[in-house]
């Protein structure tokens, strides 16, 4: 797995000492509330230590991007009319519960703007509060960018 539950406490090594003593004294692994298999069928990149059970972890297919120092989900492109140099997308906070990521809602909007010295993301709960903050962040960029000319 790639992307642990943050909801896991246990460093790898201890998970994977805790595994492999769980596996031998027959341990089961859940799946949800009600559905568990022998811990010994589950991979252990598949499975965490959570609430003092294995939890069978949902495999992570989505496209996790950190906007803002916020996980989200990034989904499809938003066709728009407006003219402005910035891409628009579906996108949802990331959510975990013991089982891993949750199923996003995609009730917010992410804002894209590429230059050529990188490329920069915002969001809000619709695209006029998306843009808005990309434009603060085009803002900042400009007068850093100014404030560093001046200083030469």
């Amino acid at each position: 797995m790639n992307n642990r539950n943050p909801l896991s406490t246990q460093t790898i090594e201890q998970k994977n000492k805790q595994y492999a003593h769980d596996c031998a004294t027959n341990a089961r692994a859940y799946s949800d509330a009600t559905t568990s298999v022998p811990l010994r069928d589950v991979l252990v990149d598949n499975v965490e230590f959570i609430g003092g059970l294995w939890r069978i972890q949902r495999p992570n297919k989505y496209k996790i991007l950190n906007i803002r120092n916020r996980p989200m989900i990034l989904g499809e492109r938003i066709e728009h009319n407006e003219r402005t140099p910035f891409e628009y997308y579906h996108a949802a906070l990331l959510a975990y519960n013991c089982y891993g990521a949750l199923t996003p809602h995609f009730d917010m909007v992410a804002a894209k703007y590429i230059t050529p010295t990188g490329t920069y993301w915002s969001y809000g709960k619709d695209i006029a509060a998306a843009r808005a903050f990309m434009g603060i962040l085009v803002v900042d960029l400009i007068h850093g960018t100014l404030g560093k000319q001046r200083q030469k």
